[in-house]
């Protein structure tokens, strides 16, 4: 050869229409590797000039060709014809430079830049002894690994994945690396993602943080992402590794633990702790904005007879029944909770003392048309029911609850069957 070894310049065309010939530069050699083949020759030379004239042909240098450069390689990329687009692109990743192929005066420019000795605390670049075969063992190791696994440079574009990574979003390796999150993810979780990283690039050290991640299947679930950042040689952020930890079971399992700890086990509705939860809320928002508050206090006549003479499964059907009448009287934002027993409460927000009645009435008027039976007989259905509002004084829920009570007291008094109406205080 007649260029020093140290001018070596490698130049892969990956061109497919090839319009432009190839730069006059001394030191150049083509070349054209096998994929996966052994790329020794690199250790020898400045850097590698790649030619491109589309995205299709930077997206087989980087898949096929740039893993098998050692690592830290530097490569120049040439376009023909020159587009800014995909320059920009490539030097958002790792070119170290780029130019139009035609451009020879800035390509030596760039050559000369890069054999320029640079100062003792930012030594020039050292070939790595990382080789294909290790990057390709690399590779398989993270394969193995059952964790989506990820690595993205400091531009957020991903530059290499596991096989995990790619089964978990449904998507090939070649559609993930050099692709942004905004190429893989819906747009509002891309925006989450993206700013999340550009967090943790500008504070470094770990992150880990709960969203949602699209499956392959197409639905979403709960992940926690953990990250990294990485530093490049300067100490400067090179990019992040992650890894997706699926936590969907875990939050289904919390959402049914918290749905149980909210509610009556045999009827589905609230309990009596969500009721005062949710009741207190409701009645500390009327105290601030006014209007009406009504409360309804329900029992289930002859409640323990109908366990007693019918059995237990007989008394069960009988709640199940009337809860499904009391909830197809109800709208989404009325409050329905077991107080225990045979006791139910209903609170009625926006709702006038007769407006109550008359939901009460039809409750009342639905159920005493019911029966239930078992092989020990039969038992007619009935409630009595007890109604007040919150009234202009009232300290808490509990003083529109003592009212009700008396209410529902008058009423089973009444003869059962019946409603009581208590519009004053008690």
């Amino acid at each position: 050869m007649t260029s020093p070894i140290a001018h070596r310049l490698l130049l892969l065309d990956l061109r497919e229409k090839r319009r432009l010939p190839l730069p006059d530069i001394a030191g150049l050699e083509p070349v054209n590797p096998a994929p996966g083949s052994n790329c020794d020759i690199a250790l020898s030379a400045v850097a590698v000039l790649v030619a491109i004239d589309s995205e299709r042909a930077y997206s087989d240098w980087r898949q096929r060709y740039h893993p098998m450069c050692p690592c830290g390689f530097p490569h120049i990329v040439l376009l023909d014809p020159y587009d800014p687009g995909l320059a920009r692109r490539t030097l958002a990743d790792d070119a170290a430079d780029c130019c139009a192929m035609d451009d020879v005066e800035r390509l030596q420019l760039i050559v000369s830049r890069l054999l320029r000795p640079l100062p003792a605390k930012n030594q020039a670049w050292i070939p790595s002894p990382v080789d294909p075969a290790s990057h390709l063992r690399l590779q398989t190791t993270l394969d193995t690994l059952p964790s989506p696994i990820f690595i993205k440079n400091r531009s957020g574009r991903y530059i290499a994945c596991n096989k995990a990574f790619e089964e978990y979003l449904g998507l090939p390796h070649s559609q993930i690396i050099g692709a942004s999150v905004f190429d893989i993810a819906p747009e509002e979780l891309a925006r989450v993602y993206e700013k999340a990283d550009q967090e943790l690039l500008a504070a470094g050290g770990n992150q880990s943080y709960e969203t949602r991640v699209r499956y392959a299947d197409g639905t979403l679930r709960d992940v926690i992402f953990h990250k990294s950042v990485f530093l490049d040689a300067n100490g400067q952020p090179e990019g992040i590794s992650g890894t997706i930890l699926d936590i969907t079971e875990r939050k289904t399992l919390e959402q049914k633990l918290a749905h149980a700890a909210a509610t009556d086990f045999l009827t589905g509705v609230y309990n009596l702790r969500t009721f005062y939860e949710l009741g207190s809320r409701e009645f500390r928002r009327h105290v601030r904005h006014g209007g009406e508050l009504s409360l309804i206090i329900i029992d289930l006549d002859y409640f323990k007879d109908i366990n007693d003479r019918l059995g237990h499964a007989a008394g069960d059907d009988a709640l199940r029944v009337f809860v499904d009448i009391v909830q197809s009287q109800l709208r989404d934002q009325d409050i329905f909770a077991r107080a225990g027993g045979d006791e139910f409460r209903v609170l009625l927000p926006d709702t006038l003392p007769s407006g109550a009645a008359m939901v009460a009435e039809r409750m009342r008027k639905a159920v005493s048309e019911q029966t239930v039976s078992s092989a020990r007989g039969t038992a007619q259905l009935s409630i009595s029911v007890g109604i007040c509002s919150c009234l202009p004084g009232d300290e808490s829920l509990e003083d529109a609850t003592k009212r009700a009570d008396a209410a529902l007291y008058m009423a089973k008094a009444a003869g059962r069957n019946a409603i009581h109406p208590t519009f004053t205080s008690v």
